[in-house]
């Protein structure tokens, strides 16, 4: 992901889960489960809509549905993206813009209109205050060691007779997450 001011920018891990769609049978959404799961370790949601499809508003309501019934935390920030600006008629372009409110980002990725605000809201996201910490974490516990690592937290770290010490940065939510496994 480029840095907004230019810089070195930071690497981030995307993953596209089963576009969702109204009405599926029972058997489809079980198959699909443990792809749709994902979404339950990120950090970050990009909900993107086909702004140009008549059901859009109907499509958004279905995917809001199913990230509450998967159990996706609150604290979890969701960007909308209205995908396919460049098919959304002139004379209804000035509706949407009505319809726009905070964490809303009207996109053509045909064009690239609205990308860059995109990117920059995507970038801020992961911009979150972070704290150090020292840990010392038991040589049983290595599943939390791995998740650690995982997350990209650990600055340093050392072996010890009392287990592993730690030094991590993280966030206020990974910090929870953690507290939470």
């Amino acid at each position: 992901l480029p840095a907004p001011d230019g810089g070195a920018g930071r690497k981030i891990i995307a993953s596209d889960t089963v576009g969702f769609i109204s009405d599926l049978p029972t058997q489809l959404v079980a198959a699909f489960r443990a792809t749709l799961e994902e979404v339950l370790e990120a950090d970050l949601i990009l909900h993107v809509r086909d702004i140009s499809h008549p059901e859009s508003a109907e499509q958004a309501q279905d995917v809001v549905e199913i990230l509450t019934a998967l159990g996706v935390k609150p604290d979890v920030p969701v960007l909308e993206v209205w995908n396919k600006l460049d098919l959304v008629p002139p004379s209804a372009r000035a509706a949407l813009e009505v319809q726009a409110r905070a964490g809303v980002y009207p996109v053509s990725a045909l064009t690239g209109e609205g990308v860059p605000a995109l990117l920059d809201a995507i970038s801020l996201a992961f911009d979150e205050a972070k704290t150090d910490l020292t840990l010392v974490l038991p040589f049983a516990e290595g599943r939390k060691r791995a998740w650690l690592h995982q997350e990209g937290v650990v600055t340093a770290e050392a072996e010890a007779e009392d287990g592993y010490h730690l030094t991590l940065r993280w966030t206020a939510r990974q910090e929870k997450r953690f507290r939470d496994l």
